[in-house]
């Protein structure tokens, strides 16, 4: 029987900083697609993706530091040293030219990234983008600021659940203790995360981009109603709803998420196609 399950391959990357995890499929024909995930998840969320995509393409996940099983970042780190880490690791590979599809936290990285490679990200697929001005990425920093206080009794388990279970349309055993466990594992690397989130200028950032940019949303995600102004500003983007899932949709949706990419990709690369045989 061909368990999809298996053929999730795991695996460690050695930085000058410390190790990367990450997951990948045995594929090896196709342009590389990189994964990067939200906080405070890790490379898991991606599996049931990787699983409908297994034979697609070269398929990288990675945790980000501080997350899943990737070394803990000292310090205050920027958007831009998750950026390098990443960065790092993608050469270790040796991926030349790569699409990226992100999620949450992960779109951060990945802008900075494409900012920093812009002949070798051939296309951005952001899942849940934070396009905010000044004082409303102020306002999230205060919703995100709170540190968890590891308490005797353990209450801060049942906060964090209760928390981890509100992020869903609906309890999902599953999901929650997955999201659960991350949450608890990246106590500290959350707080690190949302604070280099906040102070990376993401809307000036995306607008100096010319990779070809495909945003979409769940409908009850935090930052749906961004989509429609950041069209406004880049008409170029195209933009995709996904029902109602939450900070889900990766999971809830990946057939559809994974259709949506794939044929995206595929334009991205037909264009290029037509580009270097002129």
């Amino acid at each position: 029987m061909n368990d999809k399950n298996n053929l999730i391959k795991k695996a460690y990357l050695a930085l000058s900083v410390g190790q990367i995890h990450y997951r990948t499929n045995d594929c090896v024909d196709g342009i590389p697609l990189i994964l990067l995930h939200r906080t405070p998840s890790s490379s898991i969320m991606y599996e049931p993706m990787m699983k409908e995509m297994i034979n697609d393409r070269p398929l990288y996940a990675f945790d980000t530091p501080g997350f899943g099983s990737s070394f803990d970042p000292q310090g205050s780190p920027s958007m831009r040293d998750y950026c390098d880490w990443i960065c790092e690791s993608i050469d270790k590979l040796g991926l030349k030219h790569f699409h990226i599809y992100a999620h949450h936290t992960g779109t951060h990285i990945a802008a900075e990234i494409a900012n920093a490679w812009k002949d070798r990200t051939l296309s951005l697929m952001l899942n849940g983008v934070a396009y905010l001005d000044e004082n409303e990425r102020n306002s999230f920093r205060e919703m995100t600021s709170s540190s968890v206080k590891r308490d005797i009794e353990g209450k801060y388990l049942l906060e964090t659940f209760e928390l981890m279970k509100s992020l869903f349309p609906k309890y999902d055993s599953k999901l929650v203790n997955t999201e659960l466990l991350g949450a608890i594992r990246s106590i500290k690397g959350r707080e690190q995360a949302f604070a280099a989130v906040w102070d990376q200028d993401f809307k000036s950032l995306i607008k100096t981009i010319d990779t070809p940019l495909m945003v979409m949303s769940a409908i009850d995600d935090f930052f749906h109603n961004k989509m429609e102004i950041l069209k406004n500003d880049l008409e170029a983007t195209e933009t995709v709803s996904l029902g109602e899932s939450g900070i889900a949709s990766t999971e809830l949706h990946a057939r559809e998420t994974v259709d949506l990419i794939s044929s995206f990709m595929k334009k991205v690369e037909a264009s290029r196609a037509r580009l270097q045989s002129q």
